[in-house]
């Protein structure tokens, strides 16, 4: 099969369109054919090397762990899929070497569910990595609650972008802080209360947002918005961020689930989620995309169309 692969640690010009063996379905497997992928910041974190003593890693490595497609052949056991259904899949294995920017990949029947029947593949693609992280840290880490005051830095960008309508399901108070450029955006997902950072009345807006402090700060930035966020923080409120481990605070590093993501697609087709902005390019423009990811500017959702059986 064409991938989009690398065979060292570097910067986007080391991602290269090459043919690597085609997987089979093992036992307890699906083999999909790949429509969609989307670009996340772990994608480019990898090819760098800023991950490698986290996840074991063999070269030459397929980035990307968001896909769409469909079921093209499934292993012995398995009796939940079968060939020609539409899936999608948050598809981080133990070893990073099979990722999505490729026409197929192997996945255990745990990372993958039927995809929402209201949602396009291309938009599908986009949902898997974001969508799970922010379902697990509004449900599980942080466990909001109905009336708690919500701050979620990075509002815009694809976690921030569900947090914001996960709480508001809950019927939490959703504050989000983003750039001016976005904030008309941010408002629109549903941020009760929408502060620009860039704005030296940021942290007055914050405070009068919530009096007294916030009761839950979800953090999707990290840096100096993670800092300047604990300020604004209640005594005994929870903090949790995906970027890095915050003082007095909880980091959550996204798990695959096909419960959870068929939990999602329901969301999505009972019309209580709606998907972020989302663009498609080809996943021949992948590190131009990774590039672009990587200034974490992005509104919503970078996804990849899986177009290698095409003429460049």
């Amino acid at each position: 099969m064409k991938a989009i692969v690398f065979t060292e640690f570097g910067s986007s010009v080391v991602l290269k369109e090459a043919e690597v063996p085609t997987p089979s379905a093992e036992a307890g497997e699906v083999l999909i054919r790949i429509t969609h992928a989307s670009v996340n910041p772990v994608d480019w974190k990898i090819r760098e090397g800023f991950l490698k003593s986290m996840f074991p890693h063999r070269f030459p490595v397929i980035p990307g762990w968001d896909a769409s497609g469909v079921v093209f052949a499934v292993g012995e056991g398995v009796t939940s899929f079968q060939p020609g259904d539409e899936v999608f899949a948050y598809a981080r294995l133990p070893e990073v070497h099979s990722g999505t920017y490729a026409q197929f990949i192997a996945l255990p029947t745990s990372a993958v569910s039927h995809k929402p029947k209201t949602l396009s593949p291309a938009a599908a693609a986009g949902v898997p990595t974001v969508a799970l992280t922010a379902y697990q840290v509004v449900h599980h880490v942080a466990k909001v609650r109905a009336k708690e005051r919500v701050l979620i830095t990075g509002g815009a960008g694809g976690v921030g972008s569900y947090a914001i309508q996960l709480v508001n399901i809950l019927d939490g108070i959703t504050t989000a802080t983003t750039s001016q450029k976005n904030s008309a955006y941010v408002a629109e997902l549903g941020a009760k209360h929408v502060v620009d950072y860039e704005q030296s009345s940021a942290r007055r807006e914050l405070e009068v947002a919530a009096p007294g402090g916030f009761d839950v700060i979800i953090d999707t930035v990290g840096g100096d918005a993670l800092i300047e966020a604990t300020q604004v923080l209640k005594p005994g409120g929870r903090i949790v961020s995906i970027v890095e481990t915050p003082k007095n605070g909880t980091f959550h590093f996204v798990y695959p689930s096909a419960q959870e993501l068929s939990a999602i697609a329901d969301l999505f087709d009972a019309g209580s989620l709606r998907v972020p902005e989302t663009t498609i390019r080809s996943v021949r423009e992948a590190a131009s995309a990774q590039d672009e990811s990587r200034t974490r500017r992005v509104r919503g959702k970078v996804v990849l169309a899986i177009d290698l059986d095409q003429a460049p």
